[in-house]
């Protein structure tokens, strides 16, 4: 998800549809407080700001950004004035990632965007890597699921069977809600049991021929070749009733706990690789948290199709 702030509609209207255009959930702001408000509101990946806004300037927003998600990484691109020096050393100085001078032309913005996005991709993989160590030096069980290296592997094997036999492929991303508030809360070792019960949910739940693997953290990965959509949401609202519907029982501890779930989908207009099947999947989950609790979330072609609400769900 992006956000985007800029005083002038017909700007921020411009940049929103670009990016639009390649796939991306936009969420338009008129200042930059609305854009520090949408951050704190749900999970973002890159903000764009226009640096000359009334209120709060671009400046004073990125550096409000960089401090609400000091625990994360969350790109931030300015806008500036042509050779406007100082804005962009402002912009250094709070933690701004990148800029683009005013005026633009849209390609070379949502090149910026996408190669900011790609940043963020390898530095939460990076971040996702030290997650395994410190896990492991607290919890020596051994998961019920591989990693992400294992669901890689899968991932651009099964893409490429299906586009030798035009065979359909279903990819999702199951995403446990407030994974960092419940490690708060109840501590990392029992953290780490929930993880490793919903692995095992999840494990009973799919199919013998499906494949699932734990992707980041609090993610799992999961494959369904020869799967067409309506087959994929079936199993993806037998996931939400399976996981998130039945209490967790953590040694005497009941838990109770959400997910979210998106699917991307092949063949479909704007997917040729497996990289695309599994950005097409992100969007669609990162969509679904912003749903609500227990959705799940298709992105196709034309937008996004969200299940109804199943009974129990928010």
């Amino acid at each position: 998800m992006v956000v985007v702030a800029d005083d002038d509609r017909a700007t921020c209207e411009r940049i929103s549809e670009s990016l639009r255009a390649q796939g991306l959930t936009v969420v338009p702001a008129n200042n930059g407080q609305k854009a520090i408000d949408a951050v704190r509101a749900q999970p973002v990946d890159l903000v764009v700001l226009d640096v000359n806004m009334p209120g709060l300037s671009g400046i004073d927003a990125c550096k409000v950004i960089k401090t609400i998600t000091k625990d994360q990484f969350v790109p931030v691109v300015l806008l500036t004035a042509p050779g406007d020096m100082k804005a962009r050393l402002q912009g250094a100085r709070t933690g701004a990632d990148d800029h683009v001078a005013k005026p633009f032309e849209d390609a070379e913005l949502v090149a910026r965007v996408e190669n900011m996005l790609r940043v963020k991709r390898a530095h939460d993989d990076v971040q996702f890597a030290k997650n395994e160590i410190q896990y492991s030096s607290l919890h020596d069980q051994l998961r019920v699921l591989p990693d992400h290296r294992h669901f890689h592997e899968c991932l651009e094997n099964e893409f490429d069977e299906a586009q030798r036999h035009l065979d359909p492929l279903a990819c999702c991303i199951l995403a446990l809600d407030d994974f960092r508030q419940l490690v708060s809360d109840r501590g990392a070792d029992t953290a780490a049991q929930i993880l490793d019960e919903v692995s095992d949910r999840v494990r009973r739940t799919i199919r013998a021929t499906d494949i699932a693997a734990q992707f980041r953290t609090a993610e799992f990965g999961l494959l369904l070749p020869n799967t067409r959509p309506a087959r994929a949401l079936t199993l993806a609202d037998r996931l939400v009733t399976e996981v998130a519907l039945r209490p967790l029982q953590i040694g005497e501890d009941r838990v109770d706990i959400t997910i979210a779930i998106g699917v991307g989908l092949y063949p479909s207009g704007r997917i040729r690789t497996h990289s695309e099947l599994l950005d097409a999947a992100s969007i669609a989950v990162a969509r679904a948290r912003v749903a609500g609790p227990n959705r799940v979330c298709v992105v196709q072609q034309q937008g996004y199709i969200f299940r109804p609400t199943l009974p129990g769900a928010a």
